[in-house]
């Protein structure tokens, strides 16, 4: 175990979280979730908003974190991903054909 204080510590390690995500015709998606980290391992705490978008094999993806306290160290966070789906040329089918 690389926790000093064994399977304890390791348990006290756990995070939690959580979201919610709808498609709209496979194209859009909205998100909305929660992480929650204990506060002897960094008190992250945060709520997260997103929006994606999807066409034949590209995604883009944009999220924005909402901390749950003040003079938070994450407080103005944007995130972008950017997706590439190389299955959908393995099979010759995307989400626009299924």
């Amino acid at each position: 175990s690389d926790a000093p204080g064994g399977f304890r510590e390791e348990i006290r390690e756990f995070n939690l979280g959580g979201g919610f995500e709808y498609w709209y015709a496979k194209q859009f998606a909205i998100r909305a979730g929660y992480f929650n980290e204990p506060s002897t391992k960094g008190g992250r705490k945060f709520i997260t908003l997103g929006l994606g978008l999807k066409y034949t094999v590209f995604g883009l993806d944009f999220a924005y974190l909402i901390p749950t306290e003040q003079r938070h160290p994450l407080q103005n966070t944007l995130r972008f991903s950017l997706l590439f789906d190389f299955d959908a040329f393995k099979d010759g089918t995307t989400d626009e054909k299924k």
